[in-house]
């Protein structure tokens, strides 16, 4: 899960704050957002590959939307609960609570729309995701 993590953040713009002038300013200098390098294809689904069975229960070749939440939440921080906590448990998010939160991220990882994500699915999901975040960070900093 932390190698995933990592590559998910790696598609995280960093701040630079600009180097510091001689001149005596109240202001904060401004920062700079640099797009971090997103990771490669092989990059992505050696980390996939590397977390698959940890997420798969029954080893089937596909994640159920609870083990995709899961993984998501995770990867993120955060803890679904087991199924059966009881309420307002310390366990973690309820695991319908995330699902819910998680399912518009399932629905567009699940290219073929068969109600389960393959590998190669999360790997795409994955890489349209830093793709959209770069593409993003350039938007904003026009």
């Amino acid at each position: 899960m932390l190698l995933l993590a990592a590559l998910l953040a790696a598609t995280a713009p960093a701040s630079v704050a600009p180097a510091a002038t001689t001149g005596v300013s109240s202001k904060p200098a401004p920062t700079k957002t640099v797009p971090k390098p997103r990771p490669t294809r092989a990059q992505v689904t050696a980390a996939v590959h590397a977390e698959w069975a940890k997420y798969d229960i029954g080893m089937k070749g596909k994640l159920t939307p609870l083990e995709f939440t899961t993984w998501v939440m995770e990867a993120n921080g955060a803890k679904v609960a087991p199924a059966g906590s009881p309420k307002g448990s310390d366990k973690g998010i309820s695991p319908v609570s995330a699902m819910n939160a998680a399912s518009p991220a399932f629905a567009r990882a699940d290219a073929n729309h068969d109600g389960g994500i393959t590998p190669q699915e999360l790997v795409s999901f994955l890489m349209r995701r830093g793709a959209s975040s770069s593409s993003e960070q350039s938007q904003r900093s026009q």
